[in-house]
């Protein structure tokens, strides 16, 4: 396989790649470096890869085992105190880091709560960052189904996250 061959076949699938990773790591810099990782093994295995039906899932697949591996390594390495790295937040920076960590948990929470469709639709475009024309090709749907779809989840998002961040605030 040719450079310009590997690039046509794999290169499309970096965004899908890049939101799977992203997912599991929590870390634009972490996200990058697995999927930086998959195209590296995906180019040094190139020529004893198999005929796949549908290469995207093979390559989303190999960036969250990456992801997977690697987090199994972290807890490994901490476990036997090789973790060199210790940074001290600021107090402001910690609260900060919780309060972003707690609304996207309840963010989560909330589309975990929504109809199947309008939890794939929303994972595609807003975790994963697809464009309309990916999400139609991937799921078959029209365009404007995917738009109405997509605005009745983000409003039924937002109901949701606001009546538990005003519940929380309450302090029930």
């Amino acid at each position: 396989m040719t450079g310009e061959e590997f690039k046509q076949q794999f290169l499309p699938f970096s965004r899908s790649m890049y939101g799977a990773a992203l997912r599991l790591t929590r870390n634009a810099q972490e996200a990058e470096d697995a999927v930086q990782d998959a195209y590296l093994k995906l180019w040094t295995k190139r020529d004893a890869l198999p005929d796949m039906d549908n290469t995207e899932a093979y390559c989303v697949t190999l960036t969250r085992n990456i992801c997977h591996d690697r987090q199994r390594r972290k807890r490994i390495d901490i476990a036997n105190g090789q973790n060199d790295c210790v940074q001290i937040s600021s107090r402001t920076n910690i609260e900060a880091e919780t309060e972003h960590k707690n609304h996207a948990d309840i963010m989560r929470r909330c589309i975990d709560r929504l109809p199947e469709r309008q939890q794939q639709i929303v994972t595609m475009r807003d975790v994963e960052g697809l464009t309309y024309d990916e999400i139609s090709r991937s799921t078959g749907m029209a365009m404007t189904n995917i738009r109405v779809t997509l605005k009745r989840a983000r409003n039924k998002l937002r109901e949701q996250f606001n009546a538990i961040r005003n519940y929380d605030r309450k302090g029930y």
